[in-house]
């Protein structure tokens, strides 16, 4: 063979490396935490073992069925983090591969729906990537197209993730901050996310109870705070054991109970089947923790699961 056929071949063999070589790739937009080292550990080793203490402490009672949502609190770990174990622990086993994270906005005014406009949120236990087809595609409904910087500081969302992360092994995430909504908007909502509800999907809805006290301008009784909180509370979860949407939003406009991610709790109360069925987990305030109810958060964790062959 000769020198110049080599050197043809070389040739050859460059132009078509140049010609299939893909362009660069797009850059990945990361969520990186704003709260990470305040909120919860700032390091990998010591929030890997704090959510695995609190994880350990959770004393589960007997499920059946396949966990299908979770309501979960979103204060800084060291006051909701108990409660929030209790709901996470309960997702062991289940076979998720997808969560879709509803979360109320705390900073920015929306109605409707916001979708979410980054790649990947990142925690000191690593990244969680987003599925963006899924994002892109309900952004295309009327009711997702609020403005995607709301999930930036966000920690609604934030606060599930160092769970679910030490609970699933590998998961995709759906963030959505839920902003007004009213009427028929919940169930036009539901619809448009029904179709990505398979049986590796649970739908986690964030909040935190009854905020009381005066910084919180809310303080509806100021004697037998601890049992009056307990009731407040206890009524309205009731209503959302019993997957009643409309009576739960109808009880806070009676009480005024100022329960934050009302809005995320009565889309996930849309989204549950007939055969799902709610159970308390864990309950407690942060007057409780530190023995003042001058200004106190409640927590509360509630799973709901249906029967394995439903879904």
């Amino acid at each position: 063979m000769s020198r110049q056929h080599n050197v043809i071949v070389l040739v050859c063999a460059v132009l078509v490396a140049v010609h299939c070589t893909a362009a660069p790739a797009k850059e990945a937009i990361m969520r990186k935490s704003p709260i990470a080292g305040t909120w919860y550990p700032g390091t990998k080793e010591k929030l890997q073992s704090m959510v695995n203490e609190l994880l350990e402490n959770a004393a589960l009672p007997t499920i059946t069925g396949k966990p299908f949502g979770i309501i979960s609190p979103h204060a800084g770990m060291q006051y909701s983090g108990q409660a929030a174990a209790y709901g996470f622990k309960a997702l062991r086993g289940a076979g998720i591969t997808r969560v879709i994270l509803l979360g109320p906005s705390h900073y920015t005014y929306l109605h409707g729906i916001a979708t979410s406009g980054v790649d990947g949120y990142q925690t000191p236990l690593g990244v969680v990537p987003v599925d963006r087809t899924i994002s892109d595609a309900l952004q295309r409904h009327k009711l997702f197209q609020g403005p995607r910087t709301a999930e930036m500081p966000e920690h609604s969302l934030e606060m599930q993730l160092p769970f679910l992360q030490v609970v699933l092994e590998y998961f995709t995430l759906v963030p959505l901050v839920v902003g007004e909504l009213s009427g028929s908007d919940y169930d036009e909502a539901a619809a448009a996310l029904r179709p990505y509800l398979d049986s590796t999907t649970i739908v986690v809805a964030s909040s935190d109870f009854t905020h009381y006290g005066r910084r919180f301008g809310y303080v509806p009784f100021q004697s037998d705070v601890k049992k009056n909180l307990e009731k407040l509370d206890g009524d309205a979860i009731k209503k959302i054991i019993a997957r009643d949407s409309e009576g739960f939003l109808q009880y806070l406009d009676a009480t005024g109970a100022t329960i934050c991610g009302a809005r995320p709790i009565s889309l996930l109360l849309k989204l549950l089947p007939p055969q799902a069925t709610g159970t308390l987990l864990k309950y407690y305030t942060s007057g409780d923790l530190i023995g003042d109810f001058t200004d106190s958060v409640s927590y509360a964790s509630i799973l709901f699961t249906v029967p394995a062959a439903h879904q």
